[in-house]
């Protein structure tokens, strides 16, 4: 079940001389003093020649016979230097593996099924973006998934963290950040969150009632500027087809509600079997509207223009898709889970929805 080390984006998990100098900075952040501690007990062995050498040199009368033993002794010490070094580097970039395995060994967090895969796929960008995990349905590691007993370790000095090389997150900050960025503060709350985002108070619908007000033209030119993409080809967004809804901006709404019930999840709002309901509710739009992943993504590019006007932020989604899809992600290989547009997907006709705020 390994995955990339979160914040990195190489997948899974591995020993690379590259991470290294990362990894020994983690560790003397983590606990200075133990971090030297190991940085001598390589080159233990070296000091304990180079003692010999030095009172050996001090005990030992001036002959040729003991210059080369001399000689021999400082030839000794440089090659344990070498191979202590050597070793320490070889322990050291494993870590990362090490604790990775070790947090699923310690944690509850189960391995997903293809099905499960294919859902999470719909988030594998924002993930990747980050760095974060996207086969599990926590995206990072937390603090609470370990026993208590596991949570840190004591020593003399206090408590340092259980891993160095995999800061975990706290529950108090994912708590404080759901609800100070989307009023989330319960499981309640994530529900109807939920309800909401994919409804009225989704981008779709703010992006119609927009597309159909004062602001329409303007917002059709600046999404352009921004994507690239024609104003005809946006307008086509809010156009039904062949029998079938308006695309409008589906795709970033259910990207953008799978993420946020996956936070919700892992600050403990919601248990596994009610974060799963919702994401597989909130993955309908998409898998109902869109043929493909390449016709999914398409439109999540244009929700994140849409939902920040930032060129940065649509250079930055260019940028990571790209790299997603020629990555060794399980979900850059996930087939597309299509599926009839759901039942209870809001159509919004005309001018319907301007009283939703026209920014």
């Amino acid at each position: 079940m390994l995955q990339n080390r979160y914040g990195d984006r190489a997948f899974p998990v591995g020993a690379r001389w590259s991470d290294l100098r990362a990894i020994r900075l983690a560790m003397r952040s983590a606990d200075p003093q133990r971090a030297s501690r190991r940085g001598v007990l390589w080159v233990l062995p070296a000091l304990a020649v180079a003692a010999v050498v030095g009172v050996f040199i001090i005990a030992m009368p001036d002959t040729r016979e003991n210059d080369r033993l001399v000689g021999f002794g400082f030839g000794l010490f440089v090659l344990l230097v070498v191979v202590g070094l050597l070793i320490g580097a070889l322990v050291d970039r494993g870590l990362p593996r090490r604790e990775q395995e070790a947090y699923w060994r310690l944690s509850d967090v189960q391995p997903v099924t293809e099905g499960q895969q294919q859902l999470l796929a719909f988030d594998a960008q924002s993930d990747y973006a980050i760095g974060g995990w996207n086969s599990t349905l926590d995206y990072g590691p937390a603090v609470h998934r370990l026993p208590p007993e596991e949570r840190a370790r004591r020593t003399r000095r206090g408590p340092r963290p259980r891993f160095a090389t995999m800061p975990l997150f706290e529950t108090t900050a994912l708590r404080a950040r759901l609800d100070t960025d989307h009023h989330l503060a319960s499981g309640r709350d994530t529900e109807l969150f939920v309800a909401d985002a994919l409804g009225d108070a989704s981008m779709s619908a703010r992006f119609h009632a927009v597309l159909h007000g004062e602001q329409g033209e303007r917002m059709l030119g600046r999404l352009s500027s921004l994507t690239g993409i024609s104003e005809w080809d946006l307008r086509e967004l809010d156009e039904a087809a062949a029998g079938r809804p308006a695309t409008l901006l589906w795709g970033a709404d259910s990207q953008r509600v799978i993420s946020i019930v996956r936070m919700a999840h892992l600050a403990d709002h919601i248990d596994a079997p009610t974060a799963w309901r919702l994401i597989e509710r909130a993955a309908e739009p998409a898998a109902g509207l869109f043929p493909s992943w390449d016709a999914y993504w398409a439109n999540v590019r244009v929700g994140i223009a849409f939902f920040t006007d930032r060129l940065e932020a649509v250079q930055d989604f260019d940028a990571s898709s790209e790299a997603f899809r020629r990555s060794e992600w399980p979900a850059a290989r996930a087939a597309f889970p299509s599926r009839a547009v759901p039942a209870w997907l809001p159509r919004f006709e005309g001018r319907e929805g301007r009283s939703i705020d026209e920014r």
